[in-house]
């Protein structure tokens, strides 16, 4: 009976090591089994989510204007180009002016000229046998209007210098005034000339209608032309004359006149 007592107490021992490694052993199964929990359940608030910026495009260009196919327009533009630098002895003379203009637009206004032939005589021998050359009618943009006497070419105090000076019309204004791109003196400039008043240089509110363009010296009288439109020789079409112009008859020369 005592052995028996005192092996009761290992059994007891024994029996809660086996209990407790059982429940060990159950829990750990259990932790093996439990589902995985997915990702996409975990709730995310919308706040997190910022969008992505895209990035800035720079601004658009605008298309580079297409060179006009009118020629009229394209000697224009030329012909603005210059406005403002300096002309006569020091800068461009006349005639190298408006050939230039036509020249962007493939017209040589000197492919017809004279040995003989100074630079505005070059250009009407030219307007003669490929345009048309008119007097009383008005002229269109683009035309070239031809003057005599603007100085003293020959230095016989007389007036008698024919073809001295050219420009080109850029526009005709309502009440006939014709705006001459040209070069002179004092610069390559735009200058208005009438014919319908040709010995005003202003009109009743002051508004120039004439420009000078013979300078006076001292051998010249009061009577002396000075302005465009007293010195206007004729204009010549050479963008949109159909046929070229029979060659006009001279006229018989007449007396030089004293200033």
């Amino acid at each position: 009976m005592r052995a028996s007592r005192e092996h009761n107490p290992c059994r007891a021992l024994v029996w809660g090591l086996l209990a407790l490694a059982a429940a060990c052993a159950s829990s750990r199964s259990g932790q093996r089994d439990a589902p995985a929990v997915d990702a996409a359940t975990i709730p995310v608030a919308q706040a997190t989510l910022a969008p992505v910026a895209e990035p800035e495009r720079p601004p658009a260009r605008p298309p580079a204007d297409a060179p006009s196919t009118d020629p009229v327009q394209r000697m224009l533009t030329a012909a603005r180009a210059e406005l403002g630098k300096p002309g006569g002895r020091e800068g461009i003379d006349c005639s190298t002016f408006v050939r230039a203009a036509y020249f962007a637009a493939g017209v040589d206004l000197y492919s017809e000229a004279s040995p003989r032939d100074n630079g505005v005589q070059a250009m009407r021998r030219y307007v003669r046998r490929h345009g048309r050359l008119h007097r009383r009618r008005l002229p269109a943009p683009g035309d070239l209007v031809f003057f005599d006497n603007s100085y003293d070419r020959n230095r016989n105090r007389l007036l008698d210098d024919r073809l001295t000076h050219v420009g080109i019309v850029e526009a005709v204004l309502a009440d006939g005034t014709a705006l001459v791109l040209h070069s002179t003196n004092h610069g390559v400039v735009r200058e208005p000339m009438n014919l319908r008043r040709p010995h005003a240089r202003t009109i009743a509110g002051g508004e120039p209608i004439n420009a000078v363009l013979r300078r006076r010296t001292s051998h010249d009288s009061p009577r002396t032309p000075r302005f465009m439109s007293e010195l206007f020789a004729g204009f010549g079409t050479v963008f949109g004359a159909e046929h070229p112009a029979p060659p006009s008859a001279r006229r018989p020369p007449r007396a030089a006149r004293r200033r």
